[in-house]
């Protein structure tokens, strides 16, 4: 992990600090070193030379000369997997969760709507985590690819069908696909959320290691 750190810049160093936990620091530090390298490669900068700043909505996008670029970007990461998405101007979404243990018809009967929530209680264990974080990464993805607030898109019909990507429309009528990306293992599960008319075609998924990204080895798509 001490490769990934030492591409951090000085502002992401000391919000790394500000983690109590080594893993989510790791966490942070993984996630960072993967977002600074592929967009590096992408644009040509070093990078640690990369610089970003915020929008109003808080999604972070590329600063300075790298900007000229216009290439958008999301990041999530959960234990043990980092997952990065990158196009070539317009809205992206991402988000990846561990399946794990929950109290998923519980939260599902607060948040999701009521179709949704009567699928996840109708499963028991495992088969009920799963599909909750299925459905869960899918409107965390949206909400993050149009800015909004999560507590909002958690009302937000996802589509239960298989398989194939999931049409969304978001609160301000805007319609969107939703990716659930090839080689995810388990268990994960993942999401990407694009504009509707983005092509299927056109999405490209590249898994690797941490030690190979870190070595500046493969190239990102």
């Amino acid at each position: 992990m001490r490769t990934a750190r030492l591409l951090l810049s000085a502002a992401e160093r000391a919000r790394m600090a500000q983690l109590r936990s080594p893993v989510d620091r790791d966490a942070f530090a993984l996630g960072q070193a993967v977002l600074r390298r592929c967009l590096g490669d992408l644009t040509g900068e070093a990078p640690r030379a990369l610089r970003f700043t915020r929008q109003e909505n808080g999604k972070p996008e590329l600063a300075g000369a790298a900007r000229a670029s216009g290439l958008a970007f999301n990041l999530s990461h959960t234990a043990g997997l980092v997952l990065l998405a990158v196009t070539g101007g317009g809205p992206v979404g991402t988000d990846v969760e561990r399946v794990r243990r929950v109290a998923a018809a519980r939260i599902a009967a607060r948040y999701f709507p009521a179709d949704e929530a009567a699928a996840v209680e109708a499963r028991a264990g495992r088969e009920a985590w799963d599909l909750f974080f299925r459905l869960w990464v899918r409107k965390e993805a949206c909400v993050k690819a149009w800015g909004g607030r999560l507590r909002e898109g958690m009302r937000t019909p996802v589509c239960l069908e298989d398989p194939g990507p999931a049409a969304v429309r978001g609160p301000d009528g805007r319609e969107w696909r939703v990716w659930e990306p090839a080689g995810v293992p388990a268990p994960y599960r993942a999401a990407v959320a694009l504009p509707r008319d983005t092509r299927p075609g056109a999405l490209k998924v590249r898994r690797t290691s941490v030690a190979e990204l870190l070595e500046g080895r493969p190239a990102a798509p």
